[in-house]
């Protein structure tokens, strides 16, 4: 026989000494129903309580105890309303697994779950010496071609047998698209072909904030995806490795007016969302935008936050729009934001904190979060795209990107290695397209085209699309490994997209968010097919790695100058091409030239008493090379779109 008590003004479920206490924050309940389930395919509860406002509440927050509960247990809650009605099963906020019930429908259970603390070691890479890999946990392993068992694709388990690779690779932190539980039935546009309404496959429509999406675990069982997590994270660990999540606090997968009810909508939809004249403010795009401003949504998601990384070992987070993270019920910026309060909390201001400095209305603030987070450079990246497809104007851009000083940041005490640098990401071309694709082809989107960015600083290389023509491959070949170098070369901190390192393709679509197919898919052929491009990116990040140019320990004695052809030269004028740079540290000078002419240009090397080495040529096939010139040897001819790296010698 179950016993009942009040227990405790808590959100959740919390386990202790055989009693489960339940709280759950509701302003448009004058009852909640909890329902009990030992097992959670069974449809008569063990124990089903009704809570009344004046008896089993204080203030908004309806709590009680329950004893003989244990984990795996699961629970609902419902709302009865006013004038009595009741709502469907709800997800709990707090709720650390989620299982829908029955099968494939909308409709969920709450799983138990008794909190761990994470106890293993971490890895703690410096900002300095991180080199990021952004990924889909699902198109990472989901193609035929991955070489895995079946079960495994598209799994944690699938990336842990990845793992060899990324570490040869040499990526040091992995950043995961959206893993929480999300709402994959938001769309309405139909495939031209099959007219099968697509569905959401990058995740960003949460709907559990502390939940992971079951799909990406092997195990199908209760707390199976959990127990997958905390295997992947802790076997990444051991291997030196870092995990960042993708998160997206900024709105929830319920959407608009007529959109789905999970939660938030019946439990207190004028605290957990932001309205504007009766409607839903929409500054994600999503159809609502979360109240990051009201206690109860701040504490929510600094719990979540707080969950991932003391429960679950996360090293991480990658904001996704966190400038409205940062906004009032106005849209506007205020004192003692969300963002502040991360920023200063003893604990979650000691992980990664990475953000994506707009929204989908226009805000735009790159520059301006406060330390410790690092902000995504879209700067870098369209200076970087513009340069290497041959715009004129860029070398003073181009010279403030490679030393990490791109953004203006107004909090003095963040300097380069708060900038993320990149030159593709998930929502955009790959960077085989970027070289392949004048346009972006989306038609396959169901949305005629429309969607995704029209300006991508893309140029073809001479053909569009797919070509067996050699002169246009090798261009294209040469350019990404131009791009590669200057990423692997600057002094912010570099992220890479998945599958660029082997030229992975997504036949133009800069904006795969609806594909779960080759489209999206790592195509793990390209491995042998793309063999010296692959090469060419491990030696390059191994290069890195090894240059204390780039290390924290060096950081403070880091000297860097601009030249031209000519040394001590530089051409800053508008039509200039061409750029070299020097970057030297104690014991280690590096000289790095770009020829983005159209033809050969004879670059004057500095002098050294060693010589120097030639360490990269981008316009050789193998583009490392060692060759040491002698110290007579005090020029270099380059070819056109190339660019050379030199060492000085020691010996």
């Amino acid at each position: 026989m179950f016993k009942i008590e009040k227990g405790f003004p808590l959100l959740g479920c919390k386990l202790v000494e055989k009693w489960g206490y339940f709280g759950i924050y509701a302003t448009k309940a004058e009852q909640m129903i909890l329902k009990i389930y030992q097992y959670v395919y069974e449809e008569t509860p063990l124990v089903e309580v009704v809570l009344n406002k004046v008896d089993d509440s204080t203030g908004d927050i309806f709590h009680i105890g329950v004893s003989d509960i244990e984990e795996g247990f699961a629970y609902s809650w419902q709302v009865v309303g006013e004038k009595g009605e009741i709502s469907p099963p709800l997800i709990d906020p707090y709720t650390r697994s989620l299982s829908a019930f029955p099968k494939g429908s909308n409709h969920y259970k709450n799983i138990i779950l008794k909190d761990k603390i994470y106890t293993k070691h971490r890895p703690h890479i410096p900002w300095e010496e991180t080199i990021i890999y952004e990924m889909h946990v699902g198109a990472f392993t989901k193609s035929p071609t991955s070489g895995i068992e079946e079960r495994e694709k598209g799994t944690y388990e699938g990336i842990l047998k990845k793992l060899p690779y990324l570490k040869a690779l040499g990526v040091t932190s992995l950043e995961l698209l959206p893993v929480f539980k999300w709402n994959k039935h938001t769309l309405f546009n139909k495939h031209p072909i099959t007219q099968e309404t697509l569905q959401d496959e990058w995740g960003y429509n949460t709907i559990a904030f502390f939940a992971l999406q079951e799909t990406y675990a092997t195990d199908k069982g209760v707390l199976g995806e959990v127990k997958a997590f905390r295997n992947f994270i802790e076997t990444m660990h051991q291997n030196g490795m870092e995990v960042i999540l993708d998160v997206v606090y900024n709105h929830t997968g319920e959407g608009g007016k007529d959109g789905k009810l999970f939660n938030f909508k019946a439990l207190a939809p004028e605290v957990y969302y932001k309205w504007h004249n009766g409607y839903h403010r929409n500054d994600a795009g999503t159809g609502n935008t979360l109240n990051n401003k009201h206690l109860i949504t701040k504490q929510l998601i600094l719990d979540s936050l707080r969950y991932w990384v003391v429960c679950m070992g996360v090293d991480g987070f990658r904001f996704d729009l966190a400038s409205i993270l940062m906004q009032n019920q106005d849209g506007n910026w205020y004192e003692g934001s969300l963002v502040e309060d991360i920023a200063n909390d003893p604990m979650l201001s000691h992980v990664k904190l990475i953000a994506e400095c707009w929204d989908a209305k226009g805000a735009y603030d790159v520059g301006r979060m406060p330390y410790p987070y690092a902000e995504w450079s879209d700067c870098y990246r369209d200076t970087m795209r513009r340069f290497i497809r041959g715009d004129q104007g860029m070398t003073n851009a181009v010279a403030r990107c490679l030393t990490g000083s791109e953004i203006q940041f107004q909090d003095v005490r963040k300097g380069k290695s708060h900038s993320i640098q990149f030159i593709t990401a998930h929502d955009g071309f790959t960077m085989w397209d970027l070289v392949s694709y004048q346009h972006k082809h989306n038609a396959l989107n169901g949305e005629d085209n429309r969607d995704g960015n029209n300006n991508n600083y893309s140029h073809n290389c001479g053909e569009e699309g797919e070509t067996q023509k050699e002169s246009v491959l090798s261009l294209r070949r040469k350019r990404m490994k131009n791009y590669f170098a200057l990423l692997l070369l600057s002094q912010g901190v570099p992220m890479l997209l998945m599958g660029d390192e082997v030229g992975r393709t997504q036949k133009g679509n800069n904006n795969a968010y609806c594909q779960d197919n080759e489209i999206s898919w790592m195509d793990w052929d390209l491995v042998e097919k793309n063999k010296e491009l692959l090469e060419f990116v491990a030696r390059m990040i191994g290069f890195r790695k090894q240059s204390n140019c780039f290390k924290k320990a060096y950081s403070n004695q880091l000297k860097v100058t601009f030249h031209g052809v000519n040394y001590n030269e530089p051409d800053w004028s508008y039509y200039s091409c061409s750029l070299a740079v020097q970057i030297e540290v104690e014991s280690e000078k590096l000289y790095i030239m770009m020829n983005n002419y159209i033809e050969p240009l004879m670059f004057e090397l500095p002098k050294a008493s060693k010589g120097w080495q030639l360490i990269v040529d981008t316009s050789q096939p193998e583009s490392f090379v060692a060759c040491q010139l002698k110290l007579q040897a005090s020029r270099y001819s380059m070819n056109p779109f190339t660019v050379c790296v030199f060492k000085a010698c020691e010996k």
